[in-house]
């Protein structure tokens, strides 16, 4: 019988020969076959040329490499079952290791690896982070170069399944309509070939006045400073209800009394009713959740708590470790909700896709196509202020990956200051403020914020919150819809102002639509960097100049009068030789008739307007100068001073003369 041993040495001769055989045939081909040496040098170019493409690649080179390794990978299946992903993950991230570990050649397969281990992963933030930890440099801008180049091709079906159908409502590129294409310009003004679309949110149906168009959630929300007074839930702002403790009547207390007179002594029965006595007292309702450890966080259900901690408050909250009180107290004087916004932002984003995972996982999902994009793609589409880093900013962002470094392991490496200031240039772009039927404390000067939000002022501002789909609704200062929140909560509901057609573009206001249009303008150009052009501004704008030419009309009109006025008032000396008698004066027209003379002088107009009298106006007379002014008898004797003073004094003599006789 032949012994094992026998045969594995037979086995190892065997493979030894077939290797020195492959060896030798490889020679003889290398030699002689001019064929196969092009197929060498043609591989070995190709090699050499993806080495130097990873080792220093162009931004170009990086994104066609990306989209020839992401077209391979495209067409390979991918598992479906929870333990089939998990498998398929650990094997993916394995080989990618060994890959990365064999050489810069290597690295495009490497890429392809740890990509397909991200699309299985359920977390795939998270992975990222981890990526760019322990990946080499040049393989992690490839697996960031790949998932770019898909976030564009599912960019270009996004609006094709976003806003969802029963939403009602459609997002379309305004340029595209109107044959008009914007392109972006660098710092220096050069036209580069990115087209910046104009976005807008239109109906896909008729909808009456007074009407919902949709309703949605919000993506992150926070209160106000000045409404964090326990009386309105910390997640989803409503009022929380507050009830008066039970209480004895007078009229309880004295039946009890009366009862209590029998048997006990009046002592005890005078003790008894300081004891009852009834006192008012609010408390909160039994309807209150705290938080356990700061009890400053309150919420309206066990839901809200739960979901608050689960998203953001388990690392946000200030009694939970130093770091994070002291996160906080840097928000307070910074006087800013955007730290605060960002770090829920990340929470909430880690938290609902490990929950969207679940419920695929569960099969339970109904959100449809919708359901592929990441809350991160969703915020990618919208637009944003850019916005000039702050030294403020670079310590908000310092402490936002210390508070939350432990929960969400690599987000300091992930959460750049480009990116911190792109994020907060977005929610101050699309940001709203949400309202209240509840009574909100008035903002003082510790509780003022200077985010900014999307507010038409039409009640009490209570929060502020974000939105998929009414951040894409444009600007006019007569809009045609309103945002409203029924619910008491940050739920958005878009309200339909007037009648509104199939395929018309839905507008809001961002300011306060009562404001002058000098104010209205000088806000949005402020806060969003638009020059309002919409028909009111048109409107006001005309009748604006149109005020201000008929302005100097009306000012020299009053000059002219003010000037005959002062012309015909002037002084009576009794001494003077020509001053009229008593009688003279009695003989001469009467003041009435004097008036209707001075009218004619004036010519004023029988039914000129009324005048608002400004007592600010330096135009307007004081009460001390319309006091100085002439008495009626002396407004007759000016008369007396006209070009017919001559005949005056003939008359005057002519009736001494006969008063004598």
């Amino acid at each position: 019988m032949v012994s094992g041993k026998k045969i594995a040495a037979a086995v190892s001769v065997t493979a030894l020969v077939a290797g020195l055989s492959y060896m030798a045939y490889f020679d003889y081909k290398r030699r002689n076959d001019r064929q196969f040496r092009r197929k060498l040098r043609r591989d070995r170019k190709k090699v050499e040329k993806t080495a130097t493409k990873i080792s220093s690649p162009s931004i170009a080179e990086i994104s066609d490499l990306a989209m020839e390794l992401l077209g391979k990978v495209a067409s390979e299946p991918m598992p479906q079952s929870p333990e089939d992903k998990e498998q398929f993950f650990m094997a993916q991230v394995s080989k990618g290791e060994a890959l990365s570990s064999s050489g810069a050649s290597a690295y495009p397969e490497a890429a392809c690896c740890f990509f397909q281990a991200l699309k299985v992963y359920p977390n795939p933030v998270e992975l990222v982070m981890i990526y760019q930890k322990t990946t080499p440099d040049a393989v992690f801008k490839l697996v960031m170069a790949m998932m770019a180049q898909e976030v564009k091709q599912k960019q270009a079906r996004y609006f094709d399944v976003f806003p969802p159908r029963d939403s009602n409502v459609r997002i379309k590129d305004k340029s595209k309509m109107e044959g008009k294409t914007k392109y972006k310009h660098s710092e220096d003004g050069v036209k580069s070939d990115v087209v910046v679309p104009n976005r807008a949110l239109f109906a896909t149906k008729g909808v009456e006045q007074g009407e919902v168009v949709y309703e949605e959630e919000s993506v992150v929300s926070a209160l106000l400073p000045c409404a964090q007074n326990g009386k309105f839930c910390y997640h989803c702002l409503r009022a929380v209800a507050e009830e008066k403790a039970e209480t004895e009547s007078t009229e309880d207390v004295e039946e009890k009394v009366e009862e209590t007179e029998s048997t006990e002594s009046t002592e005890d029965v005078e003790k008894k009713v300081e004891e009852t006595e009834p006192v008012e007292e609010t408390k909160k309702s039994s309807a209150t959740f705290e938080c356990e450890k700061c009890h400053d966080a309150v919420y309206c259900s066990e839901k809200c708590r739960q979901d608050a901690y689960d998203a953001y408050h388990q690392f946000l909250c200030p009694s939970s470790n130093k770091t994070a009180r002291e996160f906080a107290e840097l928000t307070q004087k910074s006087h800013e909700l955007a730290p605060i916004l960002i770090a829920k932002f990340f929470g909430t984003l880690v938290d609902r896709e490990k929950k969207k995972e679940i419920a695929r996982a569960l099969g339970v999902s109904d959100k449809g196509d919708t359901d592929e994009y990441t809350t991160w793609e969703h915020l990618e589409i919208m637009r944003y202020l850019e916005l000039i880093p702050t030294a403020s900013d670079a310590t908000a962002l310092h402490k936002l990956g210390e508070v939350m470094s432990a929960s969400v392991p690599g987000l300091n490496e992930f959460v750049t200051g480009e990116r911190y200031t792109m994020l907060k240039g977005k929610l101050d772009y699309n940001a709203f403020t949400v309202h209240t039927e509840g009574v909100v404390p008035k903002e003082t000067p510790e509780t003022h914020v200077s985010d900014t939000m999307r507010d038409d002022h039409t009640k009490s501002a209570v929060g502020i919150s974000m939105y998929l789909i009414s951040s894409h609704i444009a600007h006019d200062c007569d809009p045609n819809v309103q945002i409203v929140f029924p619910d008491g909560t940050d739920k958005a509901a878009v309200k339909a102002l007037k009648s509104i057609a199939a395929d018309e573009e839905l507008r809001i206001s961002y300011v306060d639509p009562q404001q002058s249009v000098e104010e209205r303008q000088k806000q949005l150009q402020a806060l969003y960097r638009i020059k309002c052009a919409c028909k009111k501004c048109e409107a006001d704008l005309e009748a604006a100049k149109a005020e201000a030419a008929a302005a100097p009309a009306a000012e020299d009109k009053a000059e002219t009068v003010e000037e005959k006025s002062a012309e015909a008032v002037k002084t009576i000396d009794p001494n003077d030789e020509g001053t009229p008698s008593f009688a003279a004066v009695a003989a001469s027209p009467t003041p009435v008739s004097a008036v209707e003379d001075k009218a004619e002088v004036v010519e004023e107009p029988e039914a000129s307007p009324l005048k608002t009298i400004d007592p600010s106006d330096e135009g307007t007379p004081s009460f001390a100068a319309v006091a100085a002014s002439p008495s009626p008898v002396e407004a007759k004797a000016e008369e007396a001073e006209k070009p017919e003073a001559e005949t005056d004094e003939e008359e005057y003599e002519t009736e001494e003369s006969s008063d004598n006789e």
